[in-house]
């Protein structure tokens, strides 16, 4: 006999997953990028499962996306779920009795995902072949609690009880430039010796920064460059175009710029290295902390000469 009551529709993990990403960026083109599919299918995904449970999920405001009460309810579900499939693929991935295997991802700066390539981070997939390794490189903070991320390397603490943090090193400033520059114009050595001189700034979020606030008030000198990207104004800096402010000891080397003067007014940046208690279960992540740890730590070596 058939079954009296209405006929509830089944509800696709792969449309709560969608729904989860889109909900942690607040945005659906963001959303649908972390999820993996393009902005239409998530639009689709979405839309599916606000048939299923027979509720709307986001509202629009101006600020982006915000969850309804029902998505608001569904979203715990939703990090719950994301958890366990997490935890079955590090079963699935991890169950030979800790081997040092599977995907590692870490959440870190535009210009430290850089440093950390450079200085050998990649090490480790050649002692551990079956490690894999993501480094998102972004100025935006991804959330280590909701399973953005494994590890998180940041200059900034990081105030989150549930986080397991550590600092990892303090990185000096210096005044620094390339070498095509320092030969063509000069080497400033102090900062009364910066008059005159081209400078390269941050700008956007990082334009109050105190390097770029202190860089930008010295007398006399000519702004060429400004640019809220690290990597951009480092390129710069390389390729000739200007002086500017680094924090860290190994642009030299791995850059090849010029160390003209330290600023020992400005305090030492801290490197926080974060991790979520459930990742550092992992033996894969906890291999990769503490190789963070060591490449960020490194002190720094002798910086090439530069012709006066």
């Amino acid at each position: 006999m058939p079954r009296n009551g209405p006929r509830t529709a089944s509800v696709d993990w792969d449309d709560v997953r969608v729904f989860g990403s889109v909900a942690r960026a607040a945005s659906l083109a963001r959303g649908a990028r972390d999820a993996g599919v393009d902005r239409s299918t998530a639009s689709r995904r979405i839309a599916a499962l606000e048939r299923a449970i027979g509720a709307r999920l986001f509202l629009r405001t101006r600020e982006g996306l915000r969850l309804s009460r029902a998505g608001d309810r569904l979203f715990e579900h939703a990090e719950r779920m994301a958890g366990e499939a997490r935890a079955l693929e590090r079963s699935a991935t991890e169950g030979d009795g800790g081997a040092v295997r599977g995907l590692v991802r870490i959440a870190t700066t535009e210009a430290l995902a850089a440093m950390l390539v450079q200085r050998g981070l990649l090490e480790l997939t050649i002692a551990h072949p079956g490690l894999e390794l993501e480094l998102l490189g972004a100025n935006r903070v991804l959330d280590l609690t909701r399973g953005e991320a494994d590890l998180a390397l940041r200059v900034t603490r990081v105030d989150q009880p549930s986080l397991r943090v550590r600092r990892v090193a303090r990185l000096p400033f210096a005044v620094v430039a390339g070498e095509p520059y320092v030969s063509r114009r000069g080497r400033p050595r102090s900062e009364r010796e910066l008059e005159g001189h081209d400078v390269l700034l941050h700008s956007g979020e990082l334009a109050t920064l105190p390097e770029t606030r202190w860089l930008e008030s010295r007398p006399g000198v000519r702004v060429v460059l400004r640019s809220n990207s690290m990597i951009a104004l480092l390129a710069a800096a390389v390729h000739g175009v200007g002086v500017t402010v680094i924090a860290g000891h190994a642009a030299e080397t791995e850059l090849g710029l010029v160390r003209l003067f330290d600023l020992p007014q400005i305090p030492p940046r801290p490197l926080y290295l974060a991790v979520h208690p459930d990742a550092a279960a992992r033996p894969a992540v906890r291999v990769v902390a503490e190789h963070l740890a060591e490449v960020v730590g490194r002190p720094r070596t002798a910086a090439p000469s530069a012709s006066r």
